[in-house]
């Protein structure tokens, strides 16, 4: 089995981790930043059995109170990227959909415009 992952933080409180500020604590969190990190809590979480869930912004996501008995992950850094490259935007699933519409307004391009009130990230929205 491989070795705890640096970035894993035990019994953390998903209530801080929601739009609606309610739910007991995760297992596990933790927030990569790399898709290498990502495939790394992956394979510990699968070698331990342990359930796995990706929080996104944390909106309309209902925590029990019980918490989470596994790995909430909550992707971030080069996961949470936009990138606008001419007429092309590419964007990590944890990018917010916010974001993303905004760079999109502000190189010129359209067709994003729907997602001006959905409160959640790009792997949420898919």
């Amino acid at each position: 089995m491989s070795e705890q992952p640096k970035t894993l933080k035990r019994d953390v409180g998903l209530h801080r981790h929601t739009t609606i500020g309610t739910g007991g604590p995760a297992r596990w969190l933790a927030k990569p930043e790399t898709v290498q990190e990502l495939v790394d809590l992956l394979a510990w979480a699968a070698e331990r059995d342990e359930p796995v869930a990706v929080l996104g912004l944390g909106s309309n996501l209902l925590v029990a109170d019980d918490g989470f008995p596994g790995l909430a992950l909550r992707l971030s850094g080069t996961l949470a990227y936009v990138k606008i490259d001419g007429t092309s935007m590419t964007a990590g699933g944890g990018a917010p959909l916010a974001v993303c519409l905004h760079r999109a307004r502000d190189a010129g391009l359209g067709g994003l415009e729907f997602a001006c009130a959905i409160p959640g990230t790009v792997g949420g929205a898919v």
